[in-house]
């Protein structure tokens, strides 16, 4: 589009777009002329996230700046979740119906909405508000709220109440302040008290729910691991006390040093037996030699009675005495260790034993000389010492082998214990270390628990919310302006699209944009002709124009010049633009003749079909300059190449107030086809008087101001010169 074009869509759609915005503009103002007033209040909130003193975090060389903001976001998320503002509203609600007034306003609520809120509240719901006591009724109030839709403190913050539901209560605004641990908490309404009284209750309400999130997941942990503390270490006492009954049942001080005593023992008793058998082995060897030299005596004396008995209480004596010094080495039996005294007192009955058994022996012999001549009394001296010696041994191995058998005991009794025990103390182990696991997390949780309060104890309002004196500036102005420039572009938008869609001809720009054909002329609508004064001096200067613009087609070598004149459709009318033609070239002598479709020749006959030149039809006389061809419509008609090729030039009368459809562009497609290298030119019929204008300049009337609006509306700003 150019500049006139542009301007010409101005002028077209000007009044639309000074009317429709102004009516706009009118209505927005009446509507908002009782535009309700918005009062708002804020307070800051420091909650010490970051920069407060934390017992955790003197543990920690490094912040972990996640976990900080991720606490900062959950304060903020508590301060707007609809559990607080459901508390919010409720209490809200009792303290305006407790301090409101009907007649005046105060810092409670004003006395017109205190009255709307009494007439929609139930008679059983006043009942329920204790004018003395904000707390009583906020518990009432609790006790009555039931999720039921017949509920009204329910449906009271669930509904849509301007001041106490959720959808209200959800332009509370909690913001970060310049990323530091400082909230900035903002509320804005129609009504300054309860705006006011909002952000008061606020600050307890979040405050408290905080701290019952934040302790009560704490207290439920601690109360768990000591819940598991008593459990495990009342199971452990339980095992140590097993532990110690065990041991005490099978007599175990030590264990590992037990077992090795029993293992000392047991190495011990075997080199003691050695010596034990050797001495024993040896003494019986000597006692049978020596009895084969006294063999008379020694029957004698083994068959005494007396001194039998004697041998006998030796041995006894050697036993005990053999007992008592095994007794000493096993320290398991340490009770059953004789006294010094005893053992003393056996060792020296056994010597007067063995002199008095010498001595009975020596005077019992009858033999001086044994076979081999030697003195009686020496062999039996020696019989009666290794008889001894052998009754000891003896008397050794007896006390052996029954320390042998407590000793096997000893193992038995020792190796399942072992197991025992070991399995026990893992046990035991298990259960100590669980038990020290738990005891550091219930450390580890108190210690978090003692952290939270301190936090919550550095959430402290630094800015307490101030009651709004005056109301914020109103939006008016910014919808009345909204309004006009809204309108006003929407307007322009819808016609932009318009001229961008529509394909209604109307001028030059349009035509040859929507058509690809070339426009050469326009004629004045119809209505500009039959009325006004300038009727017939329209069509001249229309008509001269065409006819100027024609003579660039025609040939001077190719006489007479065809011209043929074609439509789309039967709706064109075109008389007048060819009497207009005809005058034109009868008035500079320029000789013309008007063949006419259905007239002249039949369009629909085999003649006009098959017609090479015009003059097969008609008789053309040679003397005509001009020869204008009156053609049917292409949309009824078909029209021969032949015909089209044969003029100088094929022009198109279109209406320019038509819809160019795309069956039109397909028979002028057609018609550029079919007429080869003669030029197909377009104009225009039924034009705006401006459109045609911008083909013949400007129309009469000349006056002064005509002169000045059609020089402005060629961007004539600084021409001086006459249209």
């Amino acid at each position: 589009m150019n500049t006139s074009g542009i301007l010409r869509f101005v002028q077209r759609t000007f009044w639309w777009l000074i009317l429709g915005p102004f009516i706009v503009t009118l209505v927005v103002i009446w509507n908002t002329r009782d535009l309700t007033k918005t009062y708002d209040s804020a307070m800051t909130v420091y909650t010490g996230v970051v920069s407060g003193y934390g017992i955790e975090s003197e543990q920690l060389e490094s912040q972990n700046w996640n976990i900080l903001n991720n606490t900062l976001q959950n304060i903020m998320n508590i301060v707007t979740s609809k559990e607080t503002l459901r508390k919010v509203s409720l209490q809200l609600y009792a303290r305006c119906m407790i301090f409101g007034d009907p007649d005046k306003d105060n810092v409670y609520i004003t006395a017109e909405h205190y009255r709307q809120l009494v007439s929609i509240t139930p008679k059983e719901v006043l009942k329920l508000i204790d004018k003395s006591s904000e707390k009583n009724t906020l518990a009432k109030l609790e006790s009555y709220y039931k999720p039921d839709r017949n509920n009204f403190v329910y449906g009271l913050f669930n509904w849509y109440h301007p001041h106490l539901s959720y959808s209200a209560l959800q332009n509370i605004k909690v913001k970060r302040a310049d990323g530091s641990d400082i909230l900035e908490i903002t509320y804005e309404n129609n009504d300054p008290g309860i705006v006011y009284q909002t952000l008061d209750i606020l600050n307890e309400v979040y405050v408290d729910q905080y701290k019952t999130l934040q302790f009560g997941t704490t207290n439920n942990v601690i109360k768990y691991f000591e819940a598991e503390l008593a459990r495990i270490g009342r199971e452990l006492r339980a095992r140590e006390d097993s532990l110690t009954d065990y041991n005490v049942k099978n007599r175990v001080i030590n264990y590992d040093k037990q077992t090795e005593q029993v293992t000392a023992l047991d190495r011990d008793y075997e080199l003691r037996y050695q010596d034990v058998q050797s001495a024993y082995s040896s003494s019986r060897a000597v006692i049978a030699r020596l009895e084969l030299g006294i063999d008379e005596n020694l029957k004698t004396i083994k068959d005494n009675s007396d001194f039998l008995s004697r041998l006998n209480r030796i041995a006894d004596l050697n036993y005990k005495i053999a007992e008592t010094q095994t007794s000493g080495i096993d320290s398991l039996h340490s009770s059953l260790v004789s006294p010094l005294s005893y053992a003393g007192q056996l060792q020296r009955q056994l010597s007067q034993e063995e002199r008095d058994l010498k001595t009975f022996s020596e005077k019992y012999s009858n033999q001086k000389y044994t076979k081999e001549g030697y003195p009686t009394s020496n062999f039996v001296s020696q019989w009666v010492d290794e008889l001894l010696k052998s009754k000891k041994a003896e008397a050794e191995l007896k006390v052996l082998d029954d320390f042998k058998k407590d000793l096997d005991l000893q193992y038995s009794h020792f190796s399942p214990i072992g197991s025992t025990i070991k399995r026990q103390e893992r046990s035991i182990d298990f259960t100590e270390r669980s038990y020290l696991s738990i005891l550091s997390s219930l450390n580890a949780a108190r210690l978090r628990l003692k952290s939270l309060e301190m936090n919550s104890a550095t959430l402290k309002v630094i800015n307490p919310p101030t009651y709004p004196l005056d109301s914020k500036p109103s939006k008016r102005r910014s919808l009345v302006m909204a309004a006009a420039f809204g309108s006003f572009f929407f307007i322009l938008g819808i016609f932009l699209l318009i001229e961008l869609l529509d394909r209604t001809l109307r001028d030059r720009f349009r035509t040859e944009r929507i058509t690809s054909g070339k426009v050469i002329a326009a004629l004045p609508e119809s209505g500009i002709i039959m009325g006004g004064k300038f009727a017939s001096d329209y069509k001249s200067i229309a008509a001269k124009y065409l006819a100027n613009q024609l003579y660039g087609y025609f040939k001077p070598d190719s006489r007479p010049c065809i011209v043929n004149l074609l439509t789309l459709s039967d709706t064109v009318d075109d008389d007048f633009i060819l009497q207009g033609l005809l005058n034109f070239w009868s008035n500079i002598g320029v000789q013309a003749n008007l063949l006419t479709a259905g007239k002249d020749f039949e369009p629909a006959s085999r003649e006009f079909v098959f017609a090479q030149k015009i003059e097969e039809l008609v008789p053309i006389a040679k003397d005509h300059d001009i020869v204008l061809v009156k053609q049917a419509s292409l949309m009824s008609n078909s029209m021969p190449s032949s015909l089209l090729q044969e003029a100088a030039v094929n022009l198109l009368i279109v209406r320019a107030d038509s819809v160019w459809k795309e069956n039109d562009q397909i028979l002028f497609d057609e018609l550029i086809k079919q007429s080869g290298i003669t030029p197909v030119v377009l104009c225009l019929s039924e034009a705006k008087k401006s459109v045609v204008e911008n083909f013949t300049g400007m129309l009469p009337p000349y006056t002064m101001l005509r002169r000045y609006s059609y020089r402005m509306s060629q961007l004539g700003f600084t021409s001086s010169a006459n249209a």
